[in-house]
């Protein structure tokens, strides 16, 4: 029912790989965990969370349950190992069932829907520039570049009073792709550039290899993790207009689709061409037999 792809990238500055992802489509899980650095084991951390919640999901816990499970273990684990006190990380994870999608996240890796009508953040960073933009203190244009982007609000395995998991939910559509990804993507593109690259694209495997491509283009500063997710092969199913079902085609024909379209518009042009060039010879034909 789904058609996903999952891809990490070191980067071009990092000394090794913090990130981590999870990419079940028995359960319904995707997920990206972004190590927060610092004592050296982000990586430990982001590995310990993806697991967690992969396995306290399979035993039946909510999604936001799974986190807060994954949280208090990696705190735990700081308490009885004192050198490896401090850990964190971020998190964004997508559920499914159905057409139904749930995204919690904590910190300030991102979910993103996308079609052919634009791109949407459905989630809002945890760190003190969104903050800062919240008190009025910034403009939303200055969040992406302001010092403070990379100083995280809340994370995972970081007890604060104030520690929140976000959620959204919502119905996936046809022709409808969620991105998870961790700050070393978003930190590079912005959203225009993600979205041209979803448009200029023909399959998930193109888009994700040309967005890592892009990112570390733009210097890849950060290690780069990403997951796109959509509806698959669904031609047994009659399309349906109720609320929570897909309206349209699925995700391979929305592709075909965009394909055609392109080689319509192609055609289109071709036979535009024609006819001027016939016309055109039609007239100089008529002035070398009138001036004969």
């Amino acid at each position: 029912m789904y058609e996903s792809v999952a891809k990490t990238d070191i980067g071009l500055v990092r000394a090794c790989n913090e990130d981590s992802f999870v990419e079940n489509t028995e359960l319904g899980l995707w997920l990206v965990a972004d190590g927060v650095g610092g004592n050296g084991y982000g990586d430990f951390a982001s590995q310990v969370v993806s697991q967690t919640v992969e396995r306290k999901l399979r035993l039946g816990r909510s999604l936001t349950q799974a986190i807060e499970d994954a949280h208090e273990t990696v705190i735990k684990l700081g308490e009885d190992k004192p050198d490896i006190q401090g850990m964190a990380t971020t998190v964004v994870a997508a559920h499914l069932k159905g057409y139904q999608y749930e995204i919690c996240w904590v910190g300030d890796s991102r979910g993103y829907l996308i079609s052919e009508q634009g791109i949407r953040q459905l989630t809002t960073d945890h760190n003190q520039a969104q903050y800062l933009f919240e008190l009025g203190e910034i403009a939303a244009d200055e969040i992406r570049t302001h010092p403070s982007q990379r100083v995280l609000m809340h994370a995972v395995g970081v007890h604060d009073e104030s520690w929140k998991i976000d959620k959204v939910t919502g119905v996936l559509g046809a022709g409808e792709i969620i991105l998870l990804c961790s700050d070393g993507l978003s930190g590079e593109l912005d959203d225009d550039e993600i979205l041209s690259i979803f448009l200029n694209t023909m399959s998930l495997e193109e888009t994700s290899e040309l967005l890592i491509e892009s990112a570390l283009k733009q210097g890849g500063s950060d290690n780069i993790t990403l997951i796109l997710l959509g509806l698959s092969d669904q031609s047994q199913e009659q399309d349906k207009d109720k609320e929570g079902e897909p309206l349209t085609m699925d995700l391979k024909n929305y592709r075909a689709f965009k394909s055609s379209s392109k080689l319509s518009e192609v055609m289109t042009y071709l036979t535009v061409g024609a006819v001027a060039a016939l016309f055109l010879f039609f007239i100089v034909t008529l002035l070398i037999k009138g001036d004969s």
